[in-house]
């Protein structure tokens, strides 16, 4: 029987794997269709969602058992370095090396769906 601890584990990854293979069939798909810069930008988002998660589950899941003001606190910081990160990855792929915004939007939202997806399947 699995305790806790390795049920998160699973769970972390299974978070993890799920929109890492999707992010890279984007991506694939964006370099055979469109280009290098394309599959670049959209790999970038996507990995950025998929990083950003991956730490953010570490970051809240990792303190052991806290009080619930301890706890929520991690959760929200966790979650708020996410998406500082995702926005940061996207800002800087559209604005400083000029990567097209429909890979860019595709990665992040494959990412997200795929990560949602990964985290609803029992």
């Amino acid at each position: 029987m699995l305790n806790s601890v390795d049920a998160g584990r699973r769970l972390m990854l299974r978070a993890a794997v799920y929109p890492l293979a999707a992010v890279a069939v984007l991506a694939l798909a964006f370099l055979l269709l469109a280009g290098p810069k394309s599959a670049i930008g959209a790999a970038a988002s996507g990995l950025a969602v998929v990083a950003g998660g991956w730490i953010a589950a570490r970051m809240a899941l990792g303190g052991g058992v806290q009080a619930a003001g301890s706890a929520m606190m991690r959760l929200i910081l966790a979650m708020l370095l996410k998406w500082v990160l995702v926005i940061a990855v996207f800002a800087i792929g559209l604005v400083w090396l000029k990567l097209p915004a429909l890979p860019l939007f595709a990665g992040l939202a494959v990412g997200m769906m795929f990560q949602v997806l990964a985290l609803a399947r029992r």
